[in-house]
């Protein structure tokens, strides 16, 4: 298996100068560049559904290898709001290292919520493989999908599409989204008020099998993030009254790997993902109040290990633990990121 470390190697031996392609359309509302740049749309038999969730930062190749394999040689499409396309002489010579040449890659890059409406925006997307998020920010994700024929297209391809995503690509796949739209909320802020104004959630825009009940976070223990995903699980419970949360943080070069027709997932990479949930509402939950959230169970999964869990009975690999907040700051018996 080709681990993420490898990601910058397998571009070296396979890529001796990368340009910008000119693009195929290039208008007000968005871009699209093509590799090749005029494809035909194939009839591809046998994809398979899942979903890449993948924290952030350097590439993850094994991520890149699961959707490809998935999309059985047809077209991948990239999403994103800003920058270029360079996802797609990466993806194509991820493919190739694999022996799995796709018939085209795409990026679309989206400047307003209009290029949503677009037809060619929607063609793409419903002629797609398999479909990932680049990194940026979820806010515009948001802004210019939710509510939009790009989300009822993504939807509805679910059922035997698998869709991935990193940082912000990641943020947009629970079922309650850190929508990020006032700027980055930091742990001990969130912690000690967890409706400062950083904390933003939203919800209702995909829904992935086995995530209805997650909220994700990205560039996990790097910027020590658990303190924030305890929050946004606070917040969750106490407005909108569920009897349950889940959360994953996944860390940078990492990626969970979710099979969605069983809800079990392998991790890959170099890093850790965190599962954590709770059925206990928080103690005291509300503005300018420091968090006190007790007996939230987690599971730190190992990407090195490749080790695998169950999203649907939270059972399987990994070192399992609880996390306990009184007053805005961690019990002296909590580790937050699992025993060493």
């Amino acid at each position: 298996m080709y681990f993420c470390a490898l990601a910058f190697a397998i571009l070296c031996a396979f890529v001796s100068v990368v340009h910008a392609a000119d693009p195929a359309i290039d208008n007000e509302h968005f871009t699209v560049w093509t590799l090749p740049e005029n494809p035909s749309d194939v009839s591809v038999a046998g994809t398979l559904p899942g979903s890449a969730l993948i924290g952030g930062g350097r590439d993850c190749v094994p991520a890149f290898e699961f959707m490809i394999s998935h999309a059985k040689q047809g077209d991948f499409v990239v999403l994103r709001a800003s920058g270029k396309d360079d996802y797609n002489y990466e993806i194509m010579e991820y493919a190739k290292a694999i022996n799995q040449p796709l018939n085209s890659i795409s990026t679309i890059l989206f400047k307003d919520r209009d290029a949503a409406y677009d037809p060619v925006v929607q063609e793409k997307l419903r002629n797609a493989e398999a479909i990932f998020f680049a990194g940026g920010d979820q806010s515009l994700y948001l802004k210019y999908w939710k509510g939009t024929p790009v989300e009822d297209i993504i939807q509805a391809k679910l059922v035997n599409t698998t869709i991935g995503g990193t940082s912000a690509g990641l943020a947009i796949q629970g079922n309650w989204i850190y929508s990020a739209e006032t700027g980055s909320a930091y742990s001990d802020e969130s912690l000690e008020n967890p409706y400062n104004i950083y904390v933003t959630l939203q919800s209702d825009f995909l829904h992935i099998p086995y995530l209805e009940n997650f909220i994700t976070d990205t560039h996990f223990s790097v910027r020590d993030r658990m303190g924030r995903m305890v929050s946004f699980m606070g917040r969750i419970m106490a407005d909108d009254q569920v009897k349950e949360v889940r959360a994953v943080g996944i860390d940078e070069t990492t990626a969970l790997l979710l099979d969605v027709n069983t809800g079990d997932v392998r991790v890959v990479g170099e890093g850790h993902a965190y599962v954590c949930a709770s059925q206990t509402a928080p103690a005291v939950c509300k503005a300018e109040t420091e968090l006190t959230f007790k007996g939230i169970s987690c599971t730190r999964l190992s990407g090195r290990s490749g080790e695998q869990f169950s999203l649907r009975t939270l059972s399987g690999d990994g070192v399992s633990y609880e996390i306990n907040v009184v007053k805005g700051k961690y019990s002296e018996d909590t580790a937050p990121y699992g025993p060493q």
